[in-house]
């Protein structure tokens, strides 16, 4: 295959995928590849375009802006179209930049204005003889949806403004305030509502709702940046920022009118630094020709205007300060430091709390309360600090002294020896209780919607839920404890708590080993050991019987694992604790504890399947078992080791991996051609 052929595929590949990743941004609100690996990829395709001339159409995302207009929504023709921004990543991309703008300027000294880049949602409000009559979002950059009954219900939207007579269209950014954001999410925990990944998440996801009373019970700022009149006519964007200012337009203040390239460069530091303090997010600084008739010169291409360029900042790292550390006790009796920070945004995601790891981790990095930090969300998932910055350390910062005493219970902690933990091992320490409780709820084990870490809290610290069966008794004890007529319950989120406990009744071995909370026994081993033990009745036989030795058998499990498995049940409450759960011959039991069957055939045996994107006809945990139930391992990561990847639709970076890798890689109704010959 010849280099233009090589080219041509990669470059049908970065297309399918990147308009992929705009659909999941724009139409659902719910990216699922962060800006700078959608950057990353972005970048390649340019380079490619720019190789290959010809490639470029209609289709390549180089040619189009957002996505296009789901049908629930009403459709609305832009009058001017809403263009995205061209990206800079580096100093050199914003030099020539402005050499390119001087290159049309006639004085060749071009004025900047510097504003915010907000990460939120664009959208355009229609003013008319000053009353506001419509308002739309960006859309796919020409035909935008209809949100004008949501868009009323945003209290920092003037309805009416002193513009005289005339059309004004206002252009700007809906945005969710990082402490909105926190109170939302908040509410929603305590509801057991799903919670929003980020404000831009939650902004967009409240515009656009169909009930505008939903949108009106959430908290939405609207910055204004840009206006187009048909009556007044503007010289410069600064003075374009002062009117909407006057006429009770919230404008961000973070905004500089900068003369050089050296100015201007070092309003970006200073703002890149600031960053984590504002009280909205943005991903970088926007420089725009201030001069609105040069911009007019300059005009536009296809996709981006020619007269202003974000200059995107870093996303993998933030500073904020350390406001507190604190430790906190783990479902074994592990105590793990945790710093509580100053709340700022890391990779889209708003970040409070980090934990420390252990002793020996914090001693080592020596972080302090009142620290400035540098914080990164290692693996873009866990928020992980990476060192203090000693300069800004305040004069008189002591380090943190670790607790000899159990926070929770006051049981003096214990080291054992060659290990980094440091426990608590009153087995009646009320933490440790609680945290057991979440991880028996949690959505690997017993999935029980409803209970989350709030009202798992409520009931134990009230005495209704002291353990795991007490959960599967709440209906028939609700005629005395009235749950719905407790703040943050009510009647709609008790009934389906109650129907989620129903459906949990029923539960598979493997997935009953796991929710006990068992050091060492995570959802792998607790397949292994369901695997050989087969049934409930065996599982009970075992661990009444006590046979030390037998789990070294299995494969996968060794001498430490096997050790912890047997001294949890050497522990007569335990023990008790299951066969209340699952019954013996002399106890009936408040659950169902499925057995597990061998599969008939075992087509991928010695197999590790990987599985990306979102599945059809599979939960993500259902292709996982189906693959396990068949002699295969379900990895979550993609290496060497893979045999083969399943795609789901806006598959993620694993197929960019696989594709390295030279795997193999199928589809999903692939994987289930598969399948369908095996009993499930």
């Amino acid at each position: 295959m010849g280099e233009e052929a090589v080219k041509k595929k990669r470059h049908r590949e970065l297309s399918d995928l990147l308009n992929s990743y705009s659909e999941q941004y724009y139409v659902f609100d719910d990216p699922d590849v962060s800006d700078a690996r959608y950057d990353a990829l972005y970048r390649e395709l340019l380079e490619i375009e720019r190789e290959f001339p010809k490639l470029k159409s209609k289709r390549s995302p180089s040619q189009k802006v957002g996505a296009k207009v789901p049908k629930i929504f009403k459709k609305v023709q832009h009058s001017t179209p809403m263009i995205s921004l061209e990206n800079a990543f580096n100093e050199a991309d914003i030099s020539a930049f402005i050499e390119r703008v001087k290159k049309v300027s006639v004085t060749k000294d071009v004025e900047l204005i510097l504003e915010p880049k907000l990460d939120g949602l664009s959208a355009s409000l229609i003013y008319n003889d000053g009353i506001l009559t419509s308002a739309s979002t960006r859309g796919d950059g020409f035909v935008g949806e209809d949100v004008t009954a949501n868009i009323l219900t945003v209290s920092s939207i003037p309805h009416k403004i002193n513009m005289g007579r005339g059309s004004l269209e206002v252009r700007g950014e809906i945005v969710m305030l990082k402490s909105d954001f926190q109170a939302l999410n908040k509410e929603r925990e305590r509801t057991g509502e799903k919670l929003f990944a980020n404000p831009r998440n939650a902004a967009a996801g409240s515009l656009r709702q169909l009930d505008p009373t939903i949108t009106a019970s959430r908290k939405l700022t609207f910055f204004a940046y840009s206006a187009i009149s048909t009556e007044k006519s503007f010289v410069s964007q600064s003075e374009i920022l002062d009117t909407l200012k006057a006429c009770g337009f919230v404008v961000s203040n973070k905004t500089a009118l900068c003369k050089d390239q050296s100015e201007a460069f070092r309003f970006y530091k200073k703002i890149e630094k600031e960053r984590a303090e504002l009280e909205y997010d943005i991903d970088g600084i926007v420089y725009k020709v201030n001069d609105l008739s040069l911009q007019k010169q300059l005009g536009a291409s296809t996709k981006f205007p020619r007269h202003s360029i974000a200059y995107k900042f870093p996303a993998e790292k933030a500073q904020t300060t350390v406001l507190n550390i604190i430790t906190q006790v783990g479902r074994t009796g592990n105590i793990t430091p945790v710093a509580e920070l100053k709340p700022v945004t890391v990779g889209g995601v708003v970040v409070s709390r980090a934990t420390l790891h252990n002793k020996d981790e914090l001693e080592k990095k020596d972080i302090r309360v009142g620290d400035r930090v540098v914080l990164q969300r290692a693996g873009d998932v866990i928020p992980q600090i990476l060192y203090p910055i000693l300069k800004e350390r305040p004069q008189h910062s002591v380090p943190f002294e670790f607790p000899l005493t159990c926070p929770c219970c006051g049981s003096i902690l214990v080291r054992e020896e060659n290990e980094a933990a440091i426990k608590c091992i009153n087995l009646s320490c009320e933490a440790q209780a609680i945290e057991r409780l979440i991880h028996f709820v949690s959505k690997p084990a017993f999935n029980i919607d409803g209970l989350g870490d709030q009202n798992i809290r409520f009931l134990y610290e009230r005495g209704i839920v002291k353990t795991p069966v007490d959960i599967f008794l709440l209906e028939e004890k609700n005629d005395e404890l009235h749950l719905e007529n407790f703040d943050g319950w009510g009647e709609i989120s008790v009934k389906k708590l109650f129907k989620s406990v129903i459906a949990a009744k029923t539960i598979t071995l493997d997935k009953f080993i796991y929710s006990l909370g068992i050091p060492q026994i995570g959802r792998s081993v607790s397949k292994l050991i369901a695997n050989f033990l087969k049934t409930y009745p065996g599982f009970l036989k075992y661990i009444k019987n006590n046979e030390q030795n037998d789990l070294c058998k299995i494969q996968g499990v060794g001498s430490s694992i096997a050790d912890d498995f047997n001294n949890f049940f050497k522990n007569e409450n335990n023990r008790k604790i299951v066969i209340e759960l699952g019954g013996d011959e002399n106890f009936p039991g408040v659950i169902s504890v499925s057995e597990i069957k061998e599969a008939e055939s075992k087509i991928f045996s010695g197999q590790t399947v990987v599985f990306t994107g979102n599945l059809k006809k599979f939960s993500r945990e259902e292709a996982k078992e189906l693959a396990e139930k068949l002699g295969g391992r379900a990895s979550s990561s993609v290496s060497s080791k893979t045999s083969f990847v399943v795609v789901g639709e806006n598959a993620g970076q694993k197929i960019d991996q696989a594709r390295k890798l030279n795997i193999k890689i199928i589809s999903e109704d692939e994987f289930i051609e598969m399948t369908k010959d095996t009993q499930m």
